[in-house]
Order: C-alpha cells, then structure tokens, then sequence
C-alpha cells in the first residue's frame, strides 16, 4: 500500500484554507497550510510535497513569487504549482505561466472541483512531453493522442479561456440587467398592490391581486354610515373650483383618517357625500359601535373645521349623518373600473337616515338603536316619512352613556366600553 502524498496549501484566508484543507485531507492527501507564501516555502523545503496549492494575492510573499522561487530552486522547481486567483485577465493568466505555474483555478471555486484539477494534474505528471512528437492525453475516460506544437496548444487554451471570460461577462451583465428587471418590477408591484390597498379593503386587495377577482358575499349584519354636507350646492356656486375641491379634500382627509381609527371601512365619496361601512369586507359583532363612534367622531371634526376655519377661504359647513344596520351584499363590480361596493335595502335604507336628519345631528334607525341604547344616549324622534318609503322609526344619536364615557361630553369611550366591545369581538358568525 502506497503511502498518501502530501500536499502543500498557501491561503491567507482561514475560511477558505480551512474548507480547501478538509476537502484534501478527505481524497487522501496529507496537506500542509501555510497562511502566506512565506510560511509555505519553508513547509515545502521541509515537507516535500507532489503539488503546491497557492492563492495569489497574499501578504509577505504573493502566489508568484512563491512559484517563481520554487523554479529557481534546482531542489524544488520540480514540484508543480497550482493558482488559486480572482485575478482572471489574460495577461494574469500568462504572469503566472511565465513564474512556472502548472495550473490555474479562478476564484470562486468549489473544492471538489480543486481536487479533481489536482488527481489530475497528478496523474499526466509523468506523461511525456517531447517536441515533435504526439502528445498523449487522458480527458473525459478517453486518452487522445494530440499532434501538435506546445505554441498551438497553449494558443488554443488561453483563446479558449478568453472566449470564456468574454462569455462570463456578458453573462454577468444580463445577471446585472436581470437583477435590476426583477428590482424594478418588484418595485412596481409593491406599488400596484400599495394602490390596491389605497382603492379597496386590504382582504379585498388581496384577493384580486391574488386571485384576479372578488367573489360577493352576503352579510347578515353591516352598519352602514351615509353623511352629507348640508346646503353645499349653495355655497359651492359662491366658490372658485379649486377653492372647492381643495375644501372638500381637507374634509375627507380627515374622515379617512377617523374611519380607520374607528376600524370602519371607506367605501366612496359621491360628490359632497361621504359613505363607510362596519362589519364589511371581514364580519365582526362591533359594527354598530364603531359606526357610532366614526359617526360622533366626523361630527366633532366638522364643528372644529368651522371654528378652525373662521375668516379664511376654506368652506366650513353643517353636516347631517344617518346610521342603519341590516343584512346585504357586498362585492366588487366592474371590470375597467371597478369599486367595491354594497347593495341591498340596508344601503338605501341608511341614505334616507342620512337625508331624514337635521343638520349637526345624527340620525339612526331603530334597528341601529337598539343595538346601540345599552352603551349610548339616544333621542326619540317617532315615526319620520320618508322618500318612497312609509314612515321609519328614527333616533337621534346623542353620546356615550356617562358609564362608558371618558369625557363629561360622552364622546370619548372608556376602558369599560372598551372591554365590552371586546366580548362582542369574538361573537361573530362567517359571512355566507
């Protein structure tokens, strides 16, 4: 049994040496590692070994000039050197061949294939090399008899090398163009899916972006909130456009955010007005508080807008707010333009709350009052006509009931409302 040969590694990385030394160390060599050229020459001169493994670029001494010592060494210059680099340029390729070099690996590499260069290597070390004469070979399980001249060959692998780092660049550049492709069009979805969101409930945008549509659900239960400014046609024909829209705008910003704190959800605005719904896309069992809530919340926001506003441009006005609460349809309808939407009486029915109210006040059906009156005050106003309809049942909504208010105005919910709105959470059956 033959003894194991010994190799020889110069890496100043401890990572890669390490992984190169274990990869050796398992094909059956013994290896030696030296952290730059310097440590490396003196474990050769003491060592011996068949092969010198040497990165390129290292302190104190670099792969060339360990190689280039070597081939000056009668004792050592016998011992093949193989080049581990990142340098691939051509002219690097020839610097190295002309110190003496037997091979080159470029960096990245994977240690198998390091091992496999070196069995290899090892195995032609004895092959002849005569000029003039055919040049055996062993590549791929054939061996190749090739008749030609060390200039040929040696022209042919260093074009071949450069048709390959030709190739390998431009193969990084459509990496590098991929790369920013996929960026950009990562980019552009996250934008697309952030104007979903903008334009739709989030469980809404998810599944047409997802899914590529929306399918409509019934809900047995929803409070739907209609407000409408009042006497706005008369003060708009007093208004330049933009003064209008730039009014308008300031409102609406400002009921955006109190719907999403009141955790209702934006539907539309049609003209002047302003249209949300709670218990939709997702059911829950504390629609009818939070719509109560987002409703005293928009009332507070127009009173301090008009106050805010006293003297300046900005149009200030009265607003009138109608709740009811009753079963529906809720979906996305449309192809081009699509919205989501509701239909049913419940919706026609909380447009004439709105419409059947006063100014400043809040008006609600009897079905939305009793599911309000154990936590809020709320006045009686009888059975009111209605357009197309005969005569509703309506309250005004007033405040929070003094135990679960925060505030002697009753317009801010305590931790007490807030834990009873907490059991009602859970209580809640699928949408059908």
């Amino acid at each position: 049994m033959s003894a194991p040969l010994t190799i020889v590694i110069a890496e100043d990385s401890r990572l890669q040496g390490r992984i190169l030394k274990a990869a050796l160390e398992s094909a059956g060599y013994v290896v030696h590692w030296g952290a730059n050229g310097t440590e490396a020459l003196s474990l050769i001169r003491e060592h011996r070994p068949v092969l010198v493994v040497s990165d390129v670029e290292m302190p104190e001494m670099d792969g060339h000039e360990l190689c280039r010592t070597l081939k000056a060494d009668d004792g050592l210059r016998h011992i093949p050197v193989i080049m581990l680099t990142a340098l691939a340029a051509t002219t690097d390729i020839l610097k190295g061949l002309r110190e003496g070099a037997a091979a080159y690996v470029t960096k990245p590499y994977d240690p198998p294939h390091v091992v496999e260069r070196i069995a290899h290597l090892l195995r032609h070390l004895s092959a002849p090399d005569n000029p003039g004469e055919p040049l055996p070979l062993e590549y791929g399980g054939e061996t190749m008899h090739l008749d030609v001249s060390r200039r040929q060959l040696l022209n042919l692998l260093l074009s071949t090398y450069e048709n390959i780092l030709r190739q390998n660049t431009k193969l990084e550049e459509m990496h590098s163009q991929l790369t920013t492709a996929s960026q950009q069009l990562g980019e552009s979805l996250e934008k697309t899916q952030e104007l979903l969101y903008r334009v739709f409930p989030r469980q809404i945008a998810d599944e047409l972006a997802n899914a590529g549509q929306s399918q409509p659900r019934h809900f047995d239960a929803v409070t739907v909130l209609f407000t409408d400014f009042v006497g706005f046609t008369r003060v708009a024909e007093t208004m330049a456009p933009q003064q209008l829209i730039d009014g308008l705008e300031e409102y609406f910003r400002r009921f955006d955010a109190l719907t999403v704190r009141c955790h209702m959800e934006k539907l539309k605005t049609i003209g002047d007005a302003y249209v949300a719904a709670g218990g939709v896309p997702t059911a829950n069992a504390t629609h009818p508080l939070d719509a109560a809530l987002l409703a005293m919340a928009i009332r507070t926001c127009v009173a301090e807008a008009a106050q805010e506003w006293a003297g300046t441009s900005m149009p200030s006005f009265a607003i009138r707010i109608g709740l009811h609460t009753g079963p529906l349809v809720a979906g996305v309808i449309g192809e081009q333009r699509f919205t989501y939407d509701l239909w049913g009486d419940t919706v026609n029915t909380a447009s004439r709350m709105e419409s059947g109210g006063e100014a400043g006040r809040i008006n609600i059906s009897a079905t939305t009052f009793h599911l309000l009156e154990p936590y809020f005050e709320c006045t009686p106003r009888g059975s009111i006509a209605v357009k197309n309809r005969t005569a509703v049942e309506m309250y005004f909504l007033e405040r929070l009931r003094p135990e679960y208010s925060a505030d002697p105005a009753g317009l801010t919910p305590n931790e007490r409302f807030q834990q009873a709105r907490e059991q009602l959470q859970n209580a809640v059956a699928p949408p059908t």
